[in-house]
């Protein structure tokens, strides 16, 4: 449906200066935006592109010189220097005669001075010129950006439909490609980048170290990242959730975690609703937090004592 909204506008050419892809990260954002860089500087100028000219071989393989890529380098911003090379970069003739193409990935990271920047400039684009910008939360955005573009959103798929995808396309098995899609709630390209990690012997690791006490997790934990630290809150979060389900007699059909469902039985023995309710808000009022200025030994040790009982 994404993909039909751009070859509308395509056909119809009316093609905007400016968009704004918008949903959960892995559900194809990225490929949208790289597909339509492909199609304004394909040699066939069509849509979708043919991907066998040179033009797209070079956007494919990140080598063309008018497609370029902004994104968080060494801060967890997007900063204004980074915006003013652009703006300098757009007013500048294409290398090949297309189009030049700016994708901003995780938009709403860029700083305030880099957000008026980045107004300024597509406020009067240059006619030879697409802006992609890429985010998940327009809340976090200045919201004169977000009027001034073209806002397309997209969706995950159906939870369902995603494990059959990731179980018959990508034939991975029925525990795997269950938790996958359950626990990344139907995001597919997050589910693929997953698939050869080893994540259900790690989510399950996560699980037992933290419901169980063991004195080992704030070892094993304590030096992770904050990318590490969300990953642990939200297995956490899915395992407070399929115990609560448990408790209220809906059966494993729609746990997440359905491949330790023996474990989370017994376990759900342990905890009243009100104590899930407790541990269920803490934990996402941290995973909330969690980019902010965490102690990592505090936030683990807290971990372990929320779920003692």
């Amino acid at each position: 449906m994404d993909s039909e909204l751009i070859k509308n506008a395509w056909e119809n050419k009316k093609l905007a200066s400016c968009y704004l892809f918008f949903g959960p990260a892995g559900t194809g954002r990225l490929a949208l935006a790289r597909s339509l860089a492909k199609s304004v500087n394909c040699e066939a100028g069509s849509f979708p592109p043919c991907l066998a000219c040179a033009s797209c071989r070079k956007v494919e393989s990140g080598n063309h010189p008018d497609v370029h890529y902004i994104e968080k380098e060494s801060s967890s911003f997007i900063k204004i220097e980074q915006i003013q090379l652009m703006q300098r970069q757009i007013f500048l003739r294409s290398f090949e005669g297309g189009r030049k193409v700016f994708i901003i990935l995780n938009a709403e990271d860029l700083t305030e001075e880099a957000s008026n920047c980045l107004l300024k400039i597509i406020e009067e684009p240059p006619a030879n010129s697409l802006i992609i910008l890429i985010a998940s939360d327009l809340r976090r955005m200045l919201p004169t950006i977000v009027s001034r573009c073209q806002k397309i959103r997209f969706f995950s798929l159906d939870r369902r439909k995603a494990e059959a995808v990731l179980n018959r396309d990508y034939h991975l098995d029925e525990g795997l490609s269950h938790w996958l899609a359950f626990a990344l709630e139907g995001r597919l390209g997050e589910a693929l980048k997953l698939k050869d990690r080893g994540v259900l012997n790690e989510k399950n690791q996560v699980i037992r170290y933290f419901t169980r006490g063991s004195d080992s997790a704030t070892d094993k934990y304590v030096s992770v990242d904050r990318d590490k630290l969300s990953w642990i809150l939200k297995i956490l979060i899915g395992c407070a959730r399929d115990l609560y389900l448990l408790k209220i007699g809906t059966g494993e059909t729609g746990l997440i975690n359905r491949d330790v469902t023996n474990d989370l039985l017994n376990l759900s023995h342990r905890y009243t609703f009100e104590d899930l309710d407790c541990i269920l808000g803490q934990l996402c009022e941290w995973l909330y937090n969690v980019r902010q200025n965490i102690n990592p030994r505090l936030l683990v040790d807290n971990l372990r004592l929320l779920w003692k009982k």
